[in-house]
């Protein structure tokens, strides 16, 4: 019988070397068994390897990529509608999260499991003598999924009612030695959001500056995914400046290209496009339960959640996305980007070209200029004439935000960007949003109580 959603967790089995199992049951907080050894751990390639994919694996999870942390994001920014029966969905689709949601914790949780297998790893590279190891090349490796990690709790836990880099904005705690023993897992006060991007930056910098670090490596971390996270960072800290140089480095890489308008659905039909950056590989026996829960009974899924009604009247007229974004014909309202429920083995792109130009667009119109505007402007039209739409013209800055904003809702739906878009724009109260604070999401409840309060709730929860 297939469970409503896939979780996987990664569990330590140490001997002479690593030995890694996953199982898909429900990620519970997990108390160290025993006093593990992470230099005993990882001894050699093999072993390095076999480490390296469990942190894939968290990212993989049900409770992160594999369905949820996107979905949340579509759900809560309203691209989605709640059309199933989990009281905790309905939540995160009425934006009324309660700090007992167990798909929160969940989520919560197995980012810092992954977390722990990266600081894990971390700590033991440095002392593996395998020649045949390029140990600069794997910190820089494990050092961008850490980076992203780290992004990605601050982006639903962190920063303030009004976005993201502002002087008075709330962070998560930062762990970066492994947790092996029970008493390494003393609760750690949260950090600052500055803090916290502090050690994102330089996780991504350490991997920028590697000089051994592949560019681009399939389905995994490349220097140029690490410019790609690091784009996107000072995007949402409002580093215009920086923003566009590290788009304009992707970009300008030539490694990547759009897909034709007659082939945008290609992006998704087949997997790893010329488009993508970095997208996680699923296959049939390492399946996730996207399309099962977008799609309907009649179609193999669950039916818990659809695209709205709202999405589908924001595309104008001869879109190509529409029909990506919103189906028409049976069954209704899902969307093109997941499809494959009976084998699970959608893959799911973090990172793309179009958002690269989106966020260069943005960076440029945001810097103020005349010509940035324009320059910001053209990058938009890029993205514009793709979908087969008509470019716009030169307009004021505040209207060439908005169509950005516009812009990045429709390109970018059902990947996990609205909820922070409209965070970063302080828009949240368009959503009916009448309590400012709950822009944050709460810290699980017991993460609070097991912390003895060390671990602070975010205001107003």
């Amino acid at each position: 019988m297939r469970t409503y959603i896939k979780y996987k967790y990664l569990t330590y089995l140490f001997a002479a070397s690593a030995v890694f199992s996953s199982c898909k049951k429900e990620l519970e907080a997990q108390k160290p068994q025993a006093s593990l050894d992470a230099a005993g751990a990882f001894t050699n390639v093999a072993s390095v390897r076999a480490g390296l994919f469990g942190v894939y694996n968290s990212l993989q999870s049900g409770n992160y990529y594999g369905l949820q942390y996107n979905a949340f994001a579509e759900l809560g920014g309203g691209n989605l509608i709640h059309v199933g029966t989990f009281p905790t969905y309905a939540q995160i689709a009425n934006n009324q999260i309660l700090t007992d949601n167990v798909n929160i914790s969940d989520m919560y949780n197995t980012i810092y499991n992954g977390i722990n297998n990266a600081n894990t790893m971390i700590a033991a590279v440095p002392n593996i003598t395998d020649a045949a190891l390029d140990k600069d090349a794997t910190l820089a490796e494990l050092r961008t999924l850490r980076g992203l990690m780290y992004f990605d709790l601050l982006r639903y836990f962190g920063g303030s009612n009004d976005g993201y880099g502002k002087a008075n904005g709330v962070g998560v705690s930062l762990k970066l030695t492994p947790t092996l023993t029970e008493s390494d897992a003393t609760p750690i006060a949260r950090n600052t959001e500055a803090q916290v991007y502090t050690q994102i930056l330089a996780d991504l910098d350490f991997a920028i500056a590697a000089p051994t670090f592949a560019n681009r490596i399939t389905n995994r971390a490349g220097k140029d995914v690490a410019n790609a996270i690091k784009a996107r960072v000072q995007l949402y800290r409002e580093q215009w400046a920086e923003a566009e140089a590290l788009a304009t480095t992707v970009i300008g890489s030539a490694r990547y290209s759009l897909l034709t308008t007659a082939n945008y659905g290609n992006i998704w039909a087949a997997k790893n496009s010329a488009e993508s950056i970095f997208e996680l590989d699923y296959n049939s026996a390492d399946q996730n339960s996207i399309a099962f829960y977008y799609y309907t009974t009649a179609a193999g899924g669950r039916n818990e959640i659809s695209s709205s009604n709202a999405l589908n009247t924001a595309h104008e007229a001869n879109d190509v996305r529409q029909a990506i974004n919103f189906t028409t014909v049976a069954p209704l309202s899902k969307t093109r980007k997941f499809t494959r429920i009976a084998t699970g083995d959608d893959n799911v792109i973090l990172f793309r070209l179009a958002e690269m130009y989106l966020i260069r667009a943005e960076a440029r119109v945001r810097q103020g200029s005349a010509q940035k505007i324009a320059d910001g402007l053209a990058d938009l039209n890029v993205i514009r004439v793709r979908a087969g739409l008509t470019p716009l013209v030169s307009v004021s800055q505040a209207a060439v935000l908005t169509a950005i904003l516009a812009e990045r809702r429709i390109e970018l739906a059902h990947e996990g960007h609205r909820w922070f878009d409209l965070r970063r724009f302080n828009l949240t109260s368009t959503l009916g949003i009448s309590q400012a604070y709950r822009a944050l999401y709460p810290i699980p409840q017991r993460e609070v109580l097991t912390s003895g309060n060390i671990i602070a709730q975010n205001t107003g929860y």
